[in-house]
């Protein structure tokens, strides 16, 4: 188990309060595709979010790698995120004012890990690992929505992480593209044994995974597991 949550809730809200997430509890394995499948507003952003750390719960408990997320402050959080987990999203993220190596580089510029000409040549082998090398210096106005989504999941992969939590990471693609994005993702999945989190809302993009978790109005209310050859 890579992942641990316990009587998970979040809580928007003073006056008129909002119910978010209403007490979630959900174990993920290691090595595992997760796919978090629902309705928009269901609370599966909010749901990866408090599991990732980019947001604190109102109460409950959440463990990643045995750490206690929610027992961190927001500094500790930080490096811990930096250290052990890569991040995908549905627009992309990217520095507009960064060429593709660039972005890619940003993570292990960050933590520092490697010199400049390491972390040079490690971003171009996950360009070149992902086929994209030859737009390694292209800006992101001047890529496809599938060229930037694989510069952004070279960018999550870079420093090796534990857990990569993908929000939507097909949404704002077309058909061909989203199927080549979650295509990469398995690959990536067998090959490097890392633990991907897919919040999606798409029923095809959701079948690719190992287990499928179905949330509505703040809870997770079933769950299936998949067989893929």
């Amino acid at each position: 188990m890579i992942v641990r949550a316990k009587n998970l809730t979040k809580v928007y809200g003073k006056k008129e309060k909002f119910e978010a997430l209403k007490g979630v509890n959900l174990e993920i394995n290691e090595g595992e595709i997760l796919a978090i499948l629902g309705p928009s507003g269901c609370g599966k952003t909010t749901l990866l979010n408090c599991l990732s750390g980019l947001d604190e719960p109102t109460s409950g408990e959440v463990e990643v790698l045995g750490k206690r997320l929610d027992r961190m402050n927001e500094e500790e959080k930080t490096i811990f995120r930096s250290e052990n987990m890569g991040f995908i999203f549905q627009f992309f993220n990217l520095i507009p004012v960064l060429t593709a190596v660039e972005n890619v580089e940003i993570p292990l510029l960050i933590s520092k890990n490697g010199t400049p000409s390491e972390i040079r040549k490690k971003a171009l082998e996950w360009l070149e690992r992902l086929h994209i090398l030859h737009r390694k210096n292209a800006y992101p106005s001047e890529m496809s929505g599938g060229e930037q989504q694989r510069v952004a999941i070279a960018r999550a992969l870079i420093n090796n992480p534990k857990i990569v939590w993908a929000d939507e990471p097909t949404g704002a693609l077309d058909t061909k593209n989203s199927q080549e994005i979650i295509d990469l993702i398995i690959n990536m999945n067998k090959e490097l044994g890392t633990t991907f989190v897919i919040v999606t809302h798409d029923i095809n993009v959701a079948k690719k995974a190992h287990r499928i978790i179905k949330m509505d109005s703040g809870q997770i209310v079933s769950e299936e597991i998949l067989v893929r050859g």
